[in-house]
């Protein structure tokens, strides 16, 4: 059984909703640029709007697909496509400010790091449940077992 897992729709809506409003903005601001002819660097400005329109686009395409045969991480700049038995290790860290969960998978010489907050609690405990029931028994660290019964409890 295939499961996949994504933003929810009303976030995603509000990612394109909001890249719609920042390509509109880096226009406006282009357009009185170069049309008061007031040069003042108001361009650089416009690209900061766009580069935002294309980072809110690009984050909600982000996808997790879980299969029993492989896991497929679509949607970034770099697609991670492996099945389970490439796996060499499987380790949970607290990272940032606020200490958040990571989940990360090293497989051949790469690696695919998970956020909690990206994918919030609920499909985050049930992406390491899939994890912890498809992957070979040995490749779970002693940081893993740790920090997920923390997060459980």
């Amino acid at each position: 059984m295939q499961e996949t897992f994504t933003l929810p729709d009303w976030y995603r809506n509000l990612c394109y909703a909001g890249a719609v409003f920042m390509v509109c903005m880096g226009v406006f601001i282009g357009y009185i640029e170069f049309s008061q002819h007031k040069r003042d660097s108001l361009i650089f400005m416009s690209l900061a709007f766009f580069f935002l329109a294309w980072s809110m686009y690009a984050y909600p395409r982000l996808k997790l697909t879980l299969s029993p045969q492989e896991v497929s991480y679509t949607g970034g700049f770099r697609p991670h496509h492996f099945q389970w038995t490439d796996i060499t290790d499987v380790d949970l860290k607290r990272v940032g400010r606020y200490r958040e969960v990571q989940l990360i998978i090293r497989y051949g010489d790469r690696k695919l790091r998970l956020d909690r907050e990206f994918f919030r609690k609920e499909p985050f405990l049930e992406i390491l449940d899939r994890v912890e029931r498809y992957a070979p028994p040995g490749v779970f660290t002693a940081g893993y077992h740790r920090i997920k019964t923390e997060i459980l409890l």
